[in-house]
């Protein structure tokens, strides 16, 4: 009797984990990256994600963690496909760019990747997402 009662607490304080981790694990796990015409945390973010010269890439804090070049910026073709595949390889959550094409937003979608389009700075982007609803999100 009292190892059915101790299977039923590690049961149910199991299911409570499980269901408190995900948002945690969400926090806890994004990663923005920012398409920008330069490689400070200020730059102007790049009117075309698939041919912005680099991609600044932050934490949930907005804290810059580093800037990489775009590797498919001078692809003649799959820009969408290279990009999204760069930025799985890095784990990213969410993306901010100044405008997103068709193929793009299908590629991010595949990829389960975020995204948002915005003007300005990155650093400025970035604060904003992070203080924003998620409505204001798209996937």
């Amino acid at each position: 009797m009292k190892m059915k009662h101790l299977q039923t607490i590690i049961v149910g304080f199991i299911f409570i984990l499980s269901a408190a981790l995900p948002s945690y694990a969400f926090n806890a796990t994004m990663k923005i990256v920012v398409a920008s015409t330069g490689e400070a945390k200020n730059a102007a973010i790049s009117q075309q994600m698939g041919r912005a010269l680099f991609f600044l890439f932050f934490d949930e804090k907005g804290n810059l963690l580093e800037a990489a070049e775009n590797p498919a910026r001078d692809l003649s073709g799959g820009v969408s496909r290279s990009v999204s595949s760069f930025l799985t390889s890095k784990g990213v959550t969410h993306i901010i760019a100044g405008d997103i094409g068709n193929k793009m937003k299908q590629a991010l979608k595949n990829s389960n990747i975020q995204y948002i389009q915005k003007t300005g700075t990155a650093s400025a982007a970035v604060q904003e997402l992070i203080q924003s609803p998620k409505e204001e999100i798209q996937m």
